[in-house]
């Protein structure tokens, strides 16, 4: 047996058999592969109702969270914004980590917040559970806006913020107890980032016409052959990018060199999740008995060290092309890298925390193959809307 036969053999077993598995002779695509491809295009135009945020989809707190996103004032120093971390194109930053008040550095890469409300966690290591709680995080680190209860209500006294406040929440900011201003200013704050929608790519078209043709028998003729066929079968990227999101919204150890505080990732933030006085679970939430107080719980029942250590969150690829450098703590520069990376099955062993995932292995993909696949993520970047 072959060595790709070897590994989509070991795949299709780790993965209960849904059909990842084939040999390397074998049409593409075949029939568990059409499926895939056909789940992969376009996601629903507006992302879905967070139940926890009762603001959430209200036009007015949008309006509000727009302002409060672009406000430098709302940190300690002065200097920094969300925006500072969220800002071009991709909004993200173009180094791999970014500088907050007094010139310190984050430790990870600032994650998009292009289409961030279609996420199911927060952050690279999971340590928030919806929108409106992780923004409360930046915005409270001493390392990015230094900030706290009594910078922000000293901002939302201004005229242009206390009276939308007010209306919004049905006190001014100076009446609020500092952990509800806090949550309220997060839940303004998610209204703003649901509207960051950037879907519609050439993607999206490619793989229908691709749908088409291999419906038809012509499935090596289309120009998207080669790249869609790496991207399913030989270097197996569908495994955690899957579905419209092109993410699976798991947490995964793929072996990233990292010796940073931070290395330990999922397993290393539950017990601040579980226990976080913000999380959905908890009386700021709008919600805190609905579905993701279950899931909470599950999470805290059935959390493995061996699975979540070392492992982050795995980002969706639409308009990956805008948001190098790549990786949690921003190690690849280019597309092009991040290719390279996952063709060498990661970076060595010792190198990073926890165990790495038995899917990440290597690749041999060709020159020709590995073109196809950067021309294929390029290909994820959306229209504005």
């Amino acid at each position: 047996m072959t060595p790709y036969r070897l590994r989509a053999a070991a795949l299709a077993l780790a993965l209960g058999g849904l059909g990842l598995a084939c040999d390397s002779e074998e049409a593409f695509p075949n029939i568990d592969e059409l499926d895939q491809l056909r789940s992969l295009h376009t996601q629903t135009r507006t992302p879905p109702k967070d139940g926890t945020n009762r603001v959430d989809g209200v036009e007015r707190a949008a309006k509000l969270g727009d302002l409060l996103f672009h406000d430098e004032k709302l940190s300690r120093c002065g200097t920094v914004s969300c925006q500072s971390c969220h800002g071009g194109e991709g909004r993200t930053v173009d180094t791999p980590t970014a500088e907050g008040c007094g010139g310190q550095r984050t430790v990870r890469n600032p994650p998009t917040v292009l289409n961030v409300a279609y996420n199911r966690w927060f952050m690279w290591d999971g340590r928030a559970d919806r929108l409106w709680n992780q923004a409360v995080l930046p915005l409270t680190n001493p390392v990015e806006m230094n900030s706290d209860a009594t910078v922000v209500a000293a901002r939302l006294g201004a005229p242009e913020y206390r009276t939308e406040y007010q209306a919004l929440f049905g006190k001014f900011p100076e009446e609020e107890a500092g952990p509800t201003l806090l949550t309220n200013v997060g839940k303004v704050l998610a209204a703003y980032e649901r509207t960051l929608v950037r879907i519609d790519a050439p993607f999206d078209e490619d793989v229908k016409r691709f749908i088409a043709a291999a419906e038809a028998g012509k499935a090596e003729d289309d120009p998207a052959y080669l790249g869609l066929k790496t991207f399913v079968r030989k270097g197996q990227c569908v495994v955690c990018h899957k579905g419209p999101a092109l993410s699976d919204d798991l947490f995964h150890n793929i072996g990233v060199k990292d010796s940073s505080a931070g290395a330990g990732g999922q397993w290393a933030a539950l017990e601040s999740l579980l226990d976080w006085e913000f999380n959905a679970a908890s009386p700021y939430s709008d919600a805190p008995s609905g579905t993701d107080a279950g899931r909470l719980k599950t999470l805290r029942t059935q959390a493995k060290q061996e699975e979540m250590e070392g492992a982050f969150r795995t980002p969706s690829l639409r308009n990956v092309a805008l948001t190098a450098p790549y990786m949690h703590n921003g190690e690849q520069a280019t597309l092009e890298d991040v290719v390279d990376f996952y063709n060498k099955g990661g970076d060595p062993a010792g190198s990073f925390t926890g165990r790495r995932t038995d899917t990440i292995v290597k690749l041999d993909l060709s020159d020709e193959e590995k073109q196809a696949l950067v021309a294929l993520l390029k290909s994820m970047t959306g229209v504005v809307r």
